[in-house]
């Protein structure tokens, strides 16, 4: 395959000013200036045995006495050397410290995912800004949640692998999925993944009615085929990890309950599930901070003349306006 470098050029420029917004963004973290995260302080303290050991001894302790009583540690800090996507994470995150690295990686996956739409690159560079500096993102990251972020910018590089294999790019779709989903788990943040597999859940059936309105059922199976050669591909790298979590799932407050007073407990409910999620009026912050505060200062002086007027009417032209 002939690649044209003229034709580059513009992407190379975009990744270009991508690493020179987060290079100015981000200066004091290049400055070796760190955030008090609050979850990775805590982290810090629970794997502190764990990290000790490692370096004494330069083996994996899979026990830590460290937390309760004591307990696996390898939901708290394990290193799986024999994972090789570790080495494309760091390529892919250009070997830079956190946010600046996941910053940079959501900002060139949804630039990617954006062009497989057919986007004028202009826009598509436009469209990953917007998707990268979103409040939301720097809430966690205040907050200490650096896999969530991780994981929440390799959603769209899944996506749009996705995309490229129903665009009939099998091979090079199915390497890009297959790629991003390995590192998409690798980040180890199931609950974005699973949030992953529902979105391309969704896209899938959208993808089967227009193979069934364009009688090109054959492509759509062939589509599906490759993609679930992808999965598979990128579950293997992980399956030690992802084993152990299926594993300690069952004995954790995930797991069925021995002192539930229901008769049968498979583990936490709905409301524990949804209790830190955003409500509905809360969805537009995940884009603008503050969006109701600011919405109703710039419509307070509208507010306030309605209801003067409102009050200033008689009943029965109240009842009229009704």
């Amino acid at each position: 395959m002939k690649i044209e470098i003229k034709k580059l050029l513009p992407h190379i420029y975009v990744v270009l000013f991508f690493i020179a917004i987060c290079a100015v963004y981000f200066t004091p973290v290049l400055e070796g200036k760190m955030l008090e995260q609050h979850d990775i302080a805590q982290w810090e303290g629970m794997s502190k045995e764990i990290q000790d050991f490692r370096d004494k001894y330069h083996s994996e302790p899979l026990w830590t006495n460290a937390m309760f009583s004591g307990m696996p540690a390898y939901q708290i800090s394990v290193l799986y050397p024999a994972n090789l996507i570790k080495y494309v994470n760091d390529v892919l995150l250009l070997w830079m410290p956190a946010p600046f690295s996941y910053i940079f990686l959501a900002l060139v996956g949804f630039y990617i995912l954006l062009l497989c739409f057919k986007v004028d690159f202009r826009i598509a560079a436009a469209g990953a800004i917007g998707y990268a500096f979103a409040s939301y993102n720097f809430i966690i990251i205040m907050a200490g949640h650096n896999s969530k972020m991780h994981a929440i910018a390799l959603v769209p590089l899944v996506i749009a692998g996705v995309m490229m294999v129903f665009d009939k790019k099998y091979l090079f779709g199915a390497a890009l999925a297959a790629i991003g989903l390995a590192l998409e788990i690798y980040a180890n943040h199931l609950q974005i993944t699973y949030y992953l597999a529902l979105s391309i859940g969704i896209l899938m059936v959208v993808e089967l009615v227009k193979a069934i309105r364009q009688k090109d059922f054959a492509h759509y199976v062939k589509a599906s085929s490759v993609l679930l050669i992808a999965v598979v591909l990128s579950i293997l790298p992980n399956i030690t990890s992802l084993w152990a979590t299926y594993e300690y799932g069952k004995d954790s407050t995930r797991g069925p309950s021995e002192l539930s007073e229901k008769k049968h407990s498979d583990g936490l409910d709905k409301d524990y599930a949804f209790g830190w999620s955003y409500g509905i009026s809360e969805t537009m912050t995940l884009l603008i901070p503050d969006f109701w505060v600011v919405l109703l200062k710039k419509n307070w002086v509208k507010i306030r003349l309605l209801t003067k007027l409102w009050s200033t009417m008689g009943p029965g032209l109240r009842q009229r306006s009704l």
